[in-house]
């Protein structure tokens, strides 16, 4: 039996032509509390976040999650399986997920279709630009998943997910990790911490930047910083909940941000008062701006968590 295990629908609806069932895996572990035991009751922790944060329903959240995983458990452990992730922070670490569980259940025949480049197509950004014949061209060159990149896959996600941020920076310390792009983006995971500096991330820090300079219109932020950040893998509504919580330092003067439950309005950003003394580093982003969130396992809504240089620190020490 061959089961393929894709992000999304654009590159599910592509590979038609490909023999055997389809899985469409549909969840966002670069946002939300995740936990190394992603049991019953993280996903209804995980379903009230999206709910606040996104607009998106609970029961659907909660159905969508729990059908995915019934079709992960129905699969013949003797099955052909083939993982579709590319290389941004997003995919990769859904790729760590899926990796974890499936090791867990003796899944082992597994292969991956992993890419951040393809010729002729620049900027490249994932999968999703390929045609079925490109992809089926991957396809051909699948590769297969070791033994060892099952155990560095399981050790990852229990880094990623620990609710002390410090065990991923020692597993990234921790020699060469031989899944493609792995590294990489979890790296790129930890700029996401509150600096020590003025409590923004780098990506909010580029966010307040450029507002600060003229750019205020939702949709041109989102294309100049995704354009800069696509290891990043950041959606439209992932984006929107970074400015939705950004607030009081960022303000509304026309329209709506993206919500899962409404269809917005083109929203226009300035930055208040408090934000510009946050970006001149006259002022600490969590004096103003805090509320509940998750960076992988850690909860940063108190900037208890700060990223200095290299390093995370835990500033209540």
């Amino acid at each position: 039996m061959n089961v393929h295990i894709v992000n999304g629908d654009m590159v599910g609806n592509k590979l038609t032509d490909l023999k055997g069932d389809m899985i469409i895996w549909r969840e966002m572990y670069d946002l939300g509390p995740v936990d190394p035991d992603m049991n019953d009751k993280l996903l209804k922790k995980r379903a009230v976040f999206f709910e606040n944060m996104l607009g998106l329903p609970n029961e659907l959240f909660l159905n969508t999650c729990r059908q995915q995983e019934e079709e992960l458990r129905s699969i013949p452990v003797d099955a052909d399986i083939t993982l579709w992730f590319e290389h941004d922070r997003y995919d990769q670490t859904m790729l760590l997920y899926l990796l974890k569980s499936l090791k867990e259940r003796g899944l082992t025949n597994l292969y991956m279709v992993t890419a951040d480049a393809y010729p002729g197509i620049d900027p490249f950004f994932g999968l999703g630009q390929l045609t079925a014949s490109q992809l089926m061209e991957l396809h051909s060159e699948r590769i297969r998943v070791s033994e060892k990149q099952l155990q560095e896959a399981e050790l990852g996600w229990n880094a990623y997910a620990s609710d002390d941020p410090r065990d991923l920076v020692q597993w990234l310390l921790q020699g060469e990790c031989s899944l493609p792009y792995m590294k990489r983006a979890l790296r790129r995971h930890l700029f996401y911490f509150p600096s020590v500096k003025n409590g923004l991330n780098e990506v909010e820090e580029h966010i307040f930047q450029l507002i600060h300079e003229g750019v205020n219109s939702f949709t041109e932020l989102y294309q100049k910083i995704t354009a800069q950040r696509s290891d990043d893998g950041l959606s439209d509504l992932h984006f929107a909940a970074i400015l939705d919580h950004l607030k009081p330092l960022l303000k509304l003067t026309e329209g709506t941000l993206p919500r899962y439950d409404a269809e917005p309005e083109e929203a226009v950003l300035e930055l208040t008062y408090e934000g510009i003394e946050v970006l001149m580093e006259r002022e600490d982003r969590f004096d103003y701006a805090a509320g509940e969130w998750w960076l992988g396992g850690a909860a940063v809504q108190h900037g208890e968590w700060r990223r200095d240089g290299e390093k995370i620190i835990d500033k209540r020490t």
